[in-house]
């Protein structure tokens, strides 16, 4: 009868969809671990595969579809390799979005959690928001990896890397001139970080022990966007009074080469003649 019949085809369903999840989990599980198989090893049972008219990729994962889990389960492996080395770690979400969690050290000190969150829908990796700072150009670097690329899978890993460069970067330049301010608050003057603390200026007064005459020097240098030091050639140095001696400026401004190496407290801890004596 219907009624009958009705029930084998609901039941022959519920053994291919039991089938197709256990399948699916297999996959998955593979996928995870970074051992993806051949196609044969996720070929479903004879008794639920479709007729023998049916087109074979609707049964099996085509090659394409296998390089392209091969190429996320590598890039998995890489996340997971950097995140031991730069605090970024990876989570399935809800709504299944994986969630990039970000939490880098500075100076010693923790900054973060700061989350990304995508969501990958078979070869397309879709940005769907983020708690990092405005000064990190999250969309703008999504852009640069994913615009253009054909499988975005292979655009993951190296696209989370210049996340977390950019905004430890940020973090950087941001913690070392709030400690120099901190540090130094009777000695500098006319502190200014601009544009997310690529632009950095500073003067400080010195006072020759001798004669009793104060120079000022002026300080001022560049970082790139997704750097922790000055841009090479980026240091400008300038004196008030502008009558010191040849000498005594060559021999400042060699002494200021220290900022391109060292962190801003560093360096200036590292010349004697800015710091005074209560320092």
């Amino acid at each position: 009868s219907n009624l009958e019949k009705l029930k084998q085809d609901v039941k022959s369903l519920k053994r291919k969809r039991d089938a197709m999840l256990e399948r699916e989990t297999s996959i998955r599980n593979d996928l995870n671990s970074g051992n993806i198989q051949s196609a044969a090893t996720y070929r479903l049972p004879l008794a639920v595969r479709p007729p023998q008219n049916l087109s074979h990729r609707q049964v099996l994962p085509s090659d394409a579809e296998l390089q392209r889990l091969r190429n996320i389960a590598k890039a998995k492996q890489k996340l997971q390799a950097h995140a031991l080395c730069h605090g970024v770690t990876s989570l399935r979400g809800d709504d299944n979005e994986t969630k990039f969690v970000f939490d880098p050290y500075v100076g010693g000190k923790p900054f973060g959690p700061f989350v990304l969150r995508m969501r990958f829908l078979r070869t397309q990796a879709v940005l769907r928001g983020h708690t990092l700072p405005h000064s990190v150009p999250t969309r703008s670097l999504y852009r640069e990896y994913f615009e253009d690329a054909e499988d975005h899978s292979e655009q993951v890993a190296p696209f989370i890397r210049s996340v977390a460069k950019h905004l430890r970067a940020f973090l950087s330049r941001k913690h070392q001139c709030d400690q120099l301010r901190e540090s130094f608050a009777e000695d500098i003057r006319d502190f200014q970080a601009a544009n997310q603390c690529t632009a950095i200026s500073f003067s400080i007064c010195l006072k020759d022990e001798d004669n009793k005459e104060q120079i000022t020097i002026s300080i001022a240098m560049t970082y790139d966007i997704d750097g922790e030091r000055p841009k090479p050639e980026s240091l400008k140095v300038s004196f008030d009074p502008p009558n010191t001696t040849e000498d005594d400026m060559e021999s400042l401004k060699e002494q200021c080469l220290v900022f391109y190496n060292k962190r801003l407290t560093e360096a200036v801890v590292g010349n004697e003649f800015i710091v005074s004596s209560e320092h």
